[in-house]
């Protein structure tokens, strides 16, 4: 009997690290970079980079959907500043000046915007540098919104002509504006 008893204790001791290294293991899986494939996405109070959908970009503005039209990445020579525009409408030259659009405004002072990730969680966190606003006309004139925000931004190609990535920004307004999704940027030098 103690023979049997000594072999289930030896097999128990045998096997207990393998179960251990095999437990660790899935829980080291289950770790693994999850990304939003669904393509959906809604307004929320705090942001992670694994939040921005896989998806086509998509903004709701004042409560009401907006395509986006127009993306360029502004890179200033004299200042240093870096700054990502999204709007509605079509420059009628490449690089140029809107009027009458509604625009979503991100913008880093004196510093670069380069590939990798930004990320402001919390409509309480601070990015330094950084500034973020949208406007729209109402009536002729026009309606710039600089309120908390947070910020999830993930740049994966920096070239000569564009700028590509993903981006989810949940602007803390009455109607909780968003915008969500992947983005090609032109690049444009000011």
């Amino acid at each position: 009997m103690r023979k049997i008893y000594s072999s289930v204790l030896l097999l128990v001791l045998l096997v207990s690290p393998l179960f251990l290294f095999s437990c660790n293991k899935s829980s080291n899986e289950q770790k693994e970079v999850k990304k939003n494939t669904s393509g959906n996405f809604s307004w929320k109070e705090k942001l992670e980079i694994d939040d921005i959908p896989e998806a086509p970009l998509k903004a709701f503005i004042k409560g009401a959907e907006v395509k986006i039209d127009y993306i360029n990445f502004e890179k200033w020579r004299g200042s240093g500043d870096n700054v990502l525009n999204f709007g509605d409408k079509k420059p009628a030259q490449l690089c140029g000046f809107v009027d009458n659009d509604i625009a979503i405004h991100f913008l880093r002072k004196s510093g670069d915007i380069a590939k990798g990730d930004i990320l402001k969680q919390t409509f309480e966190n601070n990015l330094d540098n950084v500034s973020l606003n949208y406007h729209y006309y109402e009536g002729g004139n026009i309606k710039k919104v600089s309120v908390p925000y947070n910020i999830a931004l993930r740049i994966d190609e920096i070239t000569d002509d564009v700028v590509k990535g993903k981006i989810a920004i949940c602007f803390k307004d009455d109607t909780k504006s968003w915008i969500a999704g992947k983005f090609e940027a032109t690049k444009c030098l000011n």
